[in-house]
């Protein structure tokens, strides 16, 4: 671990200059003694680095100083590759290997490692543009996995979302994260399509390899599968106002495509007109409330007084 603590250190002076121990020992989760330390071993093993006291002080490499490190290991290109958050990595094993990851240049990658960059890239991919934020208990991700990583046909149980249970032979072709949820896409015979993790009753890898089809892009086809679930999800639509200032934690609360979907025209100073889908009434009253006085509905009537009524029944709650 010392090891990789002193490449870390020279890859934070190479890339931001001079960093106080202070600084360095907050990136790295040590002490500043331990900082210290390792600094005198840098330079008793021949490396120059410098340290200047006083106010704007704090240790340097000279700027012609360079350390090629080409020696990514696979579960750091893995991690490097895949558009992190890492909340969602920690599930599947290789969250440690982050941090040094980010630290090793894109361009110091040999040629020998790109494709393993490539590879997990269309096998792994995290959905940063939310739906309501969600936590699911997936029982077989461990499995899906491996069999995503070895390429071997399954057999898994999965419950539809009418309850009925499907027993299915597929071929796992990548894991998809999104707002909390883990989806398998996976080959059926001649149809791809995407099952929700914490649906999977039981899941057994088989012996069968299976080739992926040429040209697969697990992002792309993620895209495409999403267009057509929220056009069959999303069918209650609603005409707001929203403060400018109120969009930023709208997209928090709706996913950062919601900007994409604002209107250029003004209904008043400071305000922008937005048209959104929900499930439901029920959906988008919840959601739209946690804007206070942020947004204003316009359309439909029937959830401007559910929203009214439902703040009547808050206020009369607060005011016994």
């Amino acid at each position: 671990m010392r090891a990789d603590r002193l490449i870390s250190i020279l890859m934070y002076l190479q890339q931001e200059g001079r960093m106080t121990a202070a600084e360095l020992a907050r990136r790295l989760e040590v002490s500043e003694r331990t900082i210290y330390r390792d600094m005198d071993a840098l330079s008793a093993s021949g490396v120059p680095v410098y340290s200047d006291a006083g106010v704007g002080g704090g240790f340097s490499l000279p700027s012609e100083y360079r350390t090629r490190i080409d020696g990514l290991t696979t579960p750091e290109i893995h991690a490097l590759f895949l558009q992190i958050a890492d909340r969602p990595l920690r599930r599947l094993g290789i969250g440690s290997s982050l941090r040094t990851a980010l630290l090793k240049p894109l361009n110091g990658l040999p040629d020998q490692s790109r494709p393993a960059a490539g590879w997990i890239q269309n096998r792994v991919y995290l959905d940063t543009d939310t739906w309501h934020p969600q936590r699911e208990k997936v029982e077989f991700i461990g499995k899906v996995q491996l069999a995503v990583w070895e390429e071997k046909q399954a057999a898994m149980s999965y419950i539809d979302r009418t309850g009925k249970e499907l027993e299915l032979e597929i071929k796992p072709y990548g894991l998809v994260a999104k707002a909390g949820i883990w989806f398998l896409v996976a080959g059926t015979g001649e149809y791809t399509e995407a099952y929700r993790l914490s649906r999977i009753r039981s899941f057994e890898i088989l012996e069968e390899r299976f080739l992926r089809p040429e040209g697969f892009d697990l992002k792309a086809f993620w895209g495409d599968w999403l267009i057509r679930y929220e056009a069959k999800q999303m069918r209650y639509s609603v005409i707001l106002e929203v403060a400018e200032e109120g969009l930023p934690f709208l997209a928090q609360i709706m996913g950062e495509s919601v900007r994409q979907k604002a209107e250029d025209d003004l209904a008043r100073p400071g305000w922008t007109r937005l048209t959104l889908s929900f499930e439901n009434e029920e959906i988008a009253r919840d959601r739209l409330l946690a804007l206070g006085l942020q947004a204003k509905v316009i359309e439909p009537p029937e959830l401007r007084e559910s929203i009214h009524d439902y703040a009547s029944k808050v206020v009369e709650w607060y005011s016994g």
